[in-house]
């Protein structure tokens, strides 16, 4: 009897889990980014670096966080922060931001050098996709 018991409590715990997996797959909007770009490759201290973020969504997504971060100091601090809240609609959603570069100086932690903006996109603390893009920073 306790054999039978079991047997049936597994299938019935098999059958919840194959549910649950489907409708987690299936139920649940997506976002991906597409694409990540700079105005330019090149650029120089204190210049504006125009930013733009192509996001997609298979449905409606609120709360959603864009994360702009990147340029990462000799000390390993970033000079590029940015969070930005976002309601997602279903198909393509472009953010565009500014952001003015810190001066390029070896005293600053800054060399000229090659950097990389990475991007997060966030729901309820699960990282959904990220990418990155790399600028150069010279004098």
């Amino acid at each position: 009897m306790r054999r039978d018991l079991l047997i049936v409590a597994a299938a019935i715990l098999i059958v919840v889990a194959v549910t649950a997996v489907v409708t987690l797959s299936s139920g649940i909007a997506r976002a991906d980014i597409l694409s990540v770009s700079t105005d330019k490759d090149l650029y120089h201290s204190n210049e504006v670096m125009k930013i733009s973020v192509d996001v997609t969504a298979s449905g409606t997504l609120d709360n959603t966080l864009l994360k702009i971060e990147g340029i990462e100091d000799r000390y390993g601090d970033l000079r590029l922060t940015r969070e930005i809240a976002a309601n997602l609609s279903p198909g393509t959603n472009r953010f565009s931001e500014e952001f003015r570069l810190p001066s390029c100086s070896h005293c600053a932690g800054l060399d000229a050098g090659t950097y990389f903006v990475n991007v997060t996109i966030e729901k309820d603390g699960v990282v959904m996709d990220m990418a990155s893009r790399q600028v150069q920073i010279e004098q």
